[in-house]
């Protein structure tokens, strides 16, 4: 069966018939590892694909092989050593293939982990450099008839771990049915993958990964903010305070995950460095270095004199990145450094073009607009990159984010600009929709000239859909058309993310994900989806097609759920009525009980057929986390209503804007009864969801020519217990009884200023929200405690009328304005947060919109009138 073909080819079976064996290296030419089992899984992977096609292949070690036949010879064997000698200098994940004779060679870089046992993460295993299951991936692809198009792996596996599943019967894997295969006779390929990393969490290593260029770390610490894992606040906080930053007079307190340092500090520094060389002496062969997120300059004089930069904060960070780079090149040679280039350090140095040799450049953007600046740098060892495809902006990670057309393009330009490493913040775990993505996104590494979508979707819809493949081909090519515009332009870091306003700020471009989403899927194309869908399903052939096709169908009813949910709230808000409130209502409880339903048999129920893990709902995912009750990066449905309780809404009065006069006053401004008696109250409106007996809450304003003067006055539980003492004052206390205030005073403005007091009149809290510019800064949209503004409390409890007031002065100053005339408008909006038992809170706000609970959201305040 080995005889030449008639274009001199080397056939591997024919008629159901093989003369080979696949020869793996004999047990004890290398060390019991990991490695053992990926060789022993990869060669069951190329036997099942034989075996799929009706032929019976033996797998043997290379001493009990049949001289008189050829052979596939996987790994370092010693075959392999004598005939392509240079595949034991392979680096990375590269491997070579050749024919040599009758025989065909197929050996990578198989290297175990550098890391001790004691060294590795939990969450990421040693993970080995197993090139030759890269290498037999790609030969299969190439040449049996294989496609790798789902995970056929549970997270934190290997290679070795597929011992554990049916690979033949597996609907991740699609053995095309070829009566005969055949090989070039000159067949010989050296090749390195173009990424040495191309990671996410959660990370794998299975037969799908690695045939989508899909790489864990091995031995290599990347992408990371690492001053906090040099520097633990929980360590050096109280023992060391001046290691911290210096801000508003007040070493910084360190909540966790957002520690700030003083840079200039030489123990901060040398602690920075020792931390790498200690990662190096633990094995591992490449680390990172970066700022904290959400940096905070430290105001010391001694920060301010650092490197002679001022107040560029950025080029202070180079310079000193730059040293510790040039520190461990002499101490630590063979280690190399990826430093991050974000926020602060997206801008290039500017007082030096060169970094040492061992340093590489990881970009957090990957557009053309974040390359281009580096073209002119010398950067030894490359770049990295740090792609956002699936971090989602104003939709859910539960829904598409990007096209097959993104990743063509992106691929193309990541590889002419020679990256090196990926980093993908955000995973993409929707098989189901968008599959073809994550298949066209990987084989795009594999040649970023040659192929392209147009072949690589088709590719992919043939072998998993077969007689359903064209209307899969209509299903995807509708939902990419709806989405194209987010995943072009609108999704994070797109070149329509955000815009510059006509007076130079940065702002976002979508705000509020109601209209996004309804703009991404109107009626007509959720329709025309269900029939491309219905259609598909009704062609179904195979048992893997039909569990292919029964997660395609549960991640769009999610979808389809969703999008219902949007538009009916947006006819709820446009009439206002009893029969749209009903549909909106009678939608979300659909909802919810369909997202109910994937969790009936337990916390996840397996997808229908024989996964090997679970897709949707994505592991460690509750049915609150699919409620979208917790709000993520860029992900603000929390107070949405999408967790409105229904039966409380049923009967619920409707809220809407507000406008509250602002009485001038000359005299002093006190607690007593006789100061407000004739100013106009507001009440507040309870919004969802609803927990006891709805308590009396209330705003009054006056002024004068220096300051507003707010009255908020709160009813008491009958059993209220004395006031506890405050909270720091970077602490929000929206967990405890408190008052809260917002007041953006200037029109056309992003300023917004929050003021926060507790029933005890030492709780207090005060943020500045707007002041952060910069769209990827996690504090952008967000309170930022490191304002301290002036401003003073009066707190009175009356325990016979049950009432708790807080006369909240505050300056005009402390908002930078000036103070107001008559007719002025501000917008503000006023709240009351009161709990009633463990987890409960009620919370009631003067300004708000139907259902709508969200403190924070600048379109639901009201007005402040000056008279």
């Amino acid at each position: 069966m080995h005889s030449q073909s008639a274009r001199g080819e080397l056939s591997l079976w024919s008629a159901g018939k093989t003369d080979y064996q696949i020869v793996l290296p004999d047990s004890g030419s290398q060390p019991a590892t990991t490695l053992t089992g990926s060789l022993q899984q990869t060669a069951r992977m190329l036997q099942t694909a034989f075996e799929a096609n009706g032929v019976k292949v033996p797998v043997v070690q290379e001493s009990q092989r049949v001289l008189s036949k050829p052979g596939i010879y996987l790994g370092q064997t010693k075959y392999a050593a004598q005939q392509v000698p240079d595949a034991l200098r392979l680096e990375g994940w590269g491997y070579v293939q050749q024919v040599v004779g009758e025989n065909v060679i197929i050996a990578g870089h198989d290297v175990p982990s550098r890391l001790p046992p004691g060294s590795k993460d939990r969450r990421q295993p040693g993970w080995d450099f197993v090139g030759t299951a890269k290498g037999a991936a790609d030969f299969a692809r190439e040449h049996l008839g294989v496609r790798f198009l789902y995970p056929d792996l549970p997270s934190y596996s290997q290679v070795a771990d597929a011992a554990k599943v049916d690979l033949l019967n597996s609907p991740a894997i699609e053995f095309l049915k070829r009566p005969a295969t055949t090989v070039p006779r000159d067949l010989k390929v050296r090749h390195t993958p173009l990424l040495k990393v191309n990671t996410s969490h959660p990370a794998s290593a299975g037969f799908y990964d690695l045939s989508l260029n899909r790489f864990p770390r091995v031995d290599s610490l990347f992408g990371g903010h690492t001053w906090a894992r040099a520097i633990p606040p929980e360590q050096y906080s109280k023992s060391h305070p001046e290691y911290f930053a210096l801000v508003n007079g007040e070493r910084q307190s360190v909540p966790a995950g957002n520690a700030q340092y003083c840079l200039s500090n030489p123990e901060v520094q040398e602690l920075i460095y020792q931390d790498l060389v200690r990662q190096l002496e633990n094995g591992y062969t490449s680390v990172d270095l970066g700022q904290p997120d959400g940096y905070q300059e430290c105001q010391c004089k001694e920060c301010r004199a650092l490197y002679g930069t001022g107040n560029d904060w950025g080029e202070k960070i180079w310079i000193f990145n730059r040293q510790v780079a040039e520190r461990l090149l002499k101490s630590q040679p063979q280690g190399r450094i990826t430093m991050m280039s974000y926020i602060l350090t997206a801008r290039p140095p500017q007082t030096f073009k060169a970094f040492p040799a061992n340093v590489n450049i990881m970009l957090t953007g990957t557009n053309e607009t974040d390359i281009a600046p580096w073209r002119d740098y010398e950067v030894p060892g490359g770049f990295s990159g740090y792609v956002y495809n699936w971090c989602p902006n104003l939709v859910t990670r539960y829904t598409p984010m990007r096209t097959p057309g993104f990743v063509e393009t992106q691929v193309k330009r990541l590889a002419e600009n020679k990256t090196q490493s990926l980093l993908r913040d955000g995973p993409g775990q929707l098989f189901g929709l968008e599959g073809p993505v994550y298949y066209t996104m990987g084989r795009m590494f594999d040649d970023p000239v040659g192929n392209s979508a147009a072949k690589l979707v088709p590719e992919f819809c043939e072998a998993a859909f077969g007689s359903s493949a064209p209307a899969m081909l209509s299903f995807y090519d509708r939902l990419y058309h709806a989405i194209n515009l987010y995943s072009d332009h609108i999704g994070t870091r797109g070149d329509a993310w955000s815009y510059q306003t006509y007076d130079g700020r940065r702002r976002k471009t979508v705000t509020d994900p109601f209209p996004l989403i309804a703009f991404l899927y109107p009626p007509q194309i959720l329709a025309a989806l269900e029939n491309d869908l219905a259609l598909a399903e009704s062609l179904a052939a195979t048992p893997k097609v039909k569990t292919r096709l029964a997660l395609v169908r549960t991640e769009f009813e999610y979808l389809r759920h969703l999008a219902k949910v949007v538009h009916l709230y947006q006819a709820f808000v446009l009439l206002a009525d009893a029969p749209s409130r009903d549909q909106l209502l009678n939608a979300i409880d659909a909802r919810n009980e369909a997202i109910d339903a994937l969790y009936k048999k337990g916390p996840r129920t397996k997808s229908a057929g024989d996964w090997a893990q679970v897709f949707f709902p994505f592991s460690g995912h509750s049915a609150e986390h699919l409620r979208l009750a917790y709000d993520g990066y860029q992900e603000p449905f929390a107070n949405t209503c999408f967790n409105w309780d229904t039966k409380s809404m049923r009967g619920a009065p409707l809220p809407g804007k507000k406008r509250l006069p602002v009485a001038a006053v000359s005299s002093a401004v006190t607690l007593e009864p006789s100061v407000w008696a004739k100013v106009e109250e507001a009440d507040f409106t309870r919004v969802p969801p609803f927990n006891k007996v709805p308590r009396k809450s209330s705003v009054r304003a006056l002024y004068d020519k220096t300051n507003l003067y707010l009255l908020l006055t709160s009813e008491q539980e009958p059993d209220a217990k004395p006031p506890l003492p405050g909270a720091r004052r970077e602490q929000p206390l929206g967990d405890k009884e408190s008052v809260d205030i917002y007041l953006a005073p200037q029109a056309g403005q992003e300023l917004a200023y929050r003021f926060m007091t507790g029933i005890h009149p030492t709780a207090r809290y005060d943020a500045l929200n707007g002041a952060v510019t910069d769209v990827m800064d996690p504090r952008h949209g967000k309170d930022d405690p490191a304002f301290k503004g002036e401003w003073e409390v009066q707190s009175r409890t009356d325990v016979a009328t049950r009432t708790w007031q807080a006369l909240v002065t505050i300056p005009f100053k402390t908002l930078g304005a000036a103070a107001p005339a008559a007719g002025t408008i501000w917008r503000a909006n006023f709240a009351r947060n009161h709990p009633v038992m463990r987890d409960q809170i009620d919370r009631y706000i003067w300004s708000s919109a139907i259902g709508n609970g969200n403190m924070n959201d600048r379109s639901l305040f009201g007005d402040l009138e000056f008279r």
